[in-house]
């Protein structure tokens, strides 16, 4: 799950729950990782390059003020091969 930073910790639980939601089911002994992106058009750019390098994910977009349209968090669908995506998000920060 990738969150963005600019939002208040609240929000970013929030959304975090919507992206692992929308990310499909995870069978027992799966890892989550929740990673940070400083804003929404770093988040737009990485939901972009996962299309591009065709990874299964899901960007969730607000549908509430103050937020309405925005988009908050992307959740990647479980893959056997993480290389693809860790390649596009090592030099994110983990979730704190």
């Amino acid at each position: 799950m990738i969150t963005r930073a600019d939002l208040p910790r609240g929000v970013q639980a929030a959304q975090i729950a919507h992206a692992a939601g929308s990310a499909g089911r995870h069978p027992p002994g799966t890892y989550v990782v929740v990673l940070m992106v400083p804003d929404e058009i770093s988040l737009r750019r990485l939901a972009r390059k996962f299309e591009e390098r065709d990874i299964a994910h899901e960007l969730v977009t607000e549908s509430d003020l103050p937020y309405d349209g925005q988009a908050m968090a992307i959740g990647c669908e479980l893959v056997k091969d993480r290389s693809r995506i860790r390649k596009e998000v090592a030099n994110l920060p983990l979730f704190r």
